[in-house]
């Protein structure tokens, strides 16, 4: 029983580690030693620093698929198609690594290039029928060919924000966070339409 959850709080650990210091940066004595575990116990957990990240990588993708395809209850509530969109700001908030360090971490595990194309290729499909939702359900006006070109820029913005704050060498904070979710809202407003009251 004790081995499950210390493999969990080997990757809960690696995950503030990664977030707070780069993928690159972290080593994997200083993961056992914020662990609370010896090296040796770490590395029977995950003998390479390629398996860690991949495992981290892991709760990643199940929790991307979860939430880009999590349809909205009632597209005729106002802020619907936002909170949708928070949600998926909020997941890249709690593995802001995965963005900000995706060189670095196919660098560190090659075996994740193909399953980090294939999870952008599932999540966008998915994202892309929830807008098409709500242009049926009559939240979003906009031609089809003009849907694509927005789900693949609001997916550009979403995926690259970090890089362009960072550039000033600064770190992110939450501030940063509401700046890139509002730089993707904005990409929808002018198409989404004001329900009348009954």
């Amino acid at each position: 029983m004790e081995a499950p959850r210390t493999r969990e709080r080997i990757l809960a650990v690696s995950l503030t580690l990664f977030n707070t210091r780069g993928l690159g940066r972290v080593t994997t004595a200083e993961i056992a030693a914020a662990a609370g575990i010896r090296e040796g116990n770490l590395q029977y957990h995950f003998p390479r620093k390629s398996g860690l990240v991949e495992a981290v990588f892991t709760g990643f993708e199940g929790e991307a698929m979860t939430v880009a395809g999590r349809m909205p209850a009632d597209f005729a509530a106002p802020e619907a198609l936002l909170a949708y969109q928070r949600g998926w700001f909020d997941l890249i908030w709690r593995y802001r690594c995965i963005y900000r360090d995706g060189i670095a971490m196919v660098e560190i595990a090659p075996a994740l290039r193909p399953r980090v194309h294939a999870l952008r290729a599932r999540t966008q499909s998915l994202a892309r029928g929830v807008f098409e939702a709500a242009v049926t359900a009559g939240r979003l006006r906009i031609a089809p060919e003009a849907l694509g070109r927005l789900v693949d820029n609001a997916w550009i913005v979403s995926s690259h924000w970090m890089s362009h704050r960072l550039q000033g060498g600064t770190e992110l904070t939450e501030a940063d966070l509401d700046w890139g979710f509002a730089q993707v809202r904005d990409l929808f407003v002018p198409y989404l339409v004001a329900l009348q009251p009954d």
